[in-house]
């Protein structure tokens, strides 16, 4: 359940309403109102155009699915949107042609069981005869003020001219080598190898072909893998580039079979692509014992030309996507912003406490926060750090190394007290979250109290000390209490 208000700001101004509706609640995960509210917090213009001498257009918000038809009077100054839930107040901006909008709106989702009010502004532009889909991007000003980071897509999606070229496919081949080495199998090894670099001028986009691992060299050619940029980025999302290949040793036929996206045209309908080609490559070959193998043979493959082979190739088949989901971001289960707002807990493990002969403790343990999304975060480790001033048994966190792979699941800062006697574990923790907006951290702080019921094992250690630890094996989680959060300055 959705409760919405909405300004839609800018200045030919006044409108008429014409209608608001929404559909059905989903329930899928990283698709209800909260967290698309999160990471995609903007508005869809539709249906523009002008009647007399009004403007009327469709919005909807694409987080909580809502849309709001507009019709827009030139010369009033306000208008409202008599619903239950709330009111629309919209203008807009004609610039001859050119229509300008700006969005600011607020809503209420209420999909979670705690009611989360958001409130989103956006601005763009269109020629008033405009026909497709308009995309405004928005900013959250609260309950935090952030603007979700968007994915860059797949390698060229939006190169001019990708849907163009796109209709009569091809790629490049360079860099192509084949070779193929006999062997008895028992004092000498067969080896195959073919590789070659791939490129498609539709979008840009280079994928390096091989044949996959195989520890007995026993290369399958029939069968390439065929990587590109997809493999080390992390920001092209649920619409990466997909290549398969294969090479016929017998007739030096390459075939490739490969699936690409382009919405240069228009980013409202992004399309889909599948295309396939074949090639008899005119590779020239010389042929040469192996060097201490005398039975056996060394057959290289190469060009002789300089100069690209270009494959041919045919569509297989074009299908349309929904519109500007190419750049959004893949939904996901509740990763660190979530999490600390809806379920908070501390995940802790590898608990140790080290007594040296002196008396001195020091208190050891790994902490995550209990996140269904973690990526390929693991708990990190809090060392005992200097007593903290005016309070007695509580010691500063030093939080250890993470290796800064990805976005941090722990404390920046810390303090915590351990009581031997009831094996009582507090901690008060400031965390940051920058899973939807890594420029702009949403802080948190909490406090958590847990007991440690896990039995110990002691024992001396080599240097003198006491060390009592628990099964390395045990994991458990606790609740953080009155959690705060905020925009980071």
């Amino acid at each position: 359940m959705v409760t919405t208000r909405l300004s839609l700001l800018a200045a030919l101004s006044a409108t008429t309403v014409l209608a608001q509706f929404g559909p059905p609640p989903t329930t899928n995960v990283g698709q209800g109102c909260t967290s698309k509210s999160f990471s995609v917090p903007s508005w869809i213009i539709q249906n523009l155009g002008k009647v007399e001498n009004d403007v009327k257009f469709n919005i909807t918000n694409r987080a909580t699915g809502y849309t709001s038809g507009v019709r827009c009077k030139q010369g009033a100054s306000d208008c409202l949107l008599a619903v239950a839930d709330g009111g629309l107040k919209t203008s807009i901006q004609l610039d001859g042609d050119k229509v300008q909008f700006a969005v600011n709106q607020t809503w209420t989702c209420k999909d979670r069981g705690t009611d989360l009010t958001f409130t989103a502004l956006g601005n763009n532009s269109a020629p008033l005869n405009w026909t497709s889909p308009l995309l405004i991007r928005g900013s959250l000003l609260a309950p935090v003020a952030i603007t979700p980071a968007y994915l860059e897509g797949p390698t060229g999606h939006k190169s001019p001219g990708c849907a163009a070229t796109s209709e009569k496919p091809s790629w490049k081949l360079s860099a192509i080598h084949f070779t193929d080495q006999t062997g008895d199998g028992t004092s000498s090894t067969p080896f195959q190898m073919f590789n070659l670099l791939l490129t498609n001028p539709a979008n840009g986009y280079q994928a390096s072909c091989m044949p996959g691992t195989s520890y007995d060299y026993g290369n399958d050619l029939s069968t390439l893998v065929c990587a590109g940029v997809e493999f080390q980025s992390s920001s092209i999302g649920g619409f990466p580039i997909t290549t398969t290949a294969s090479f016929d040793t017998k007739t030096f036929t390459f075939s490739v079979k490969q699936t690409w996206f382009c919405d240069d045209h228009d980013a409202s309908k992004p399309q889909n692509i599948t295309a396939s080609g074949t090639i008899k490559l005119p590779l020239e070959c010389e042929t040469n014992p192996v060097p201490d193998s005398p039975n056996d043979t060394k057959k290289s493959c190469i060009i002789p030309e300089e100069g690209d082979i270009t494959v041919p190739g045919t569509v297989d088949a074009v299908t349309t996507l929904a519109p500007f989901v190419i750049e959004d971001p893949i939904p996901q289960r509740d990763g660190c912003t979530l999490t600390s707002i809806f379920n908070p807990k501390w995940s802790f493990s590898q608990f140790s406490v080290t007594t040296t002969p002196a008396g001195k403790e020091e208190i050891f343990f790994n902490i995550i926060l209990a996140a269904e999304n973690r990526g390929f975060q693991f708990p990190i480790p809090i060392y005992t750090g200097e007593a903290v001033k005016g309070k007695e048994g509580w010691y500063n966190c030093v939080v250890g190394q993470d290796g800064e792979n990805a976005a941090p699941l722990w404390p920046y800062k810390c303090e915590f007290r351990y009581e031997n006697a009831t094996k009582n574990l507090e901690i008060r923790a400031d965390w940051a979250c920058i899973d939807f907006d890594p420029d702009h951290p949403i802080l948190f702080s909490g406090v958590s109290s847990t007991t440690v019921t896990s039995p110990f094992e002691c024992g001396p250690t080599y240097d003198g000390n006491n060390e009592c630890v628990i099964d390395g094996s045990i994991t458990w989680s606790a609740d953080i209490q009155n959690v705060t959060w905020k925009s980071s300055p």
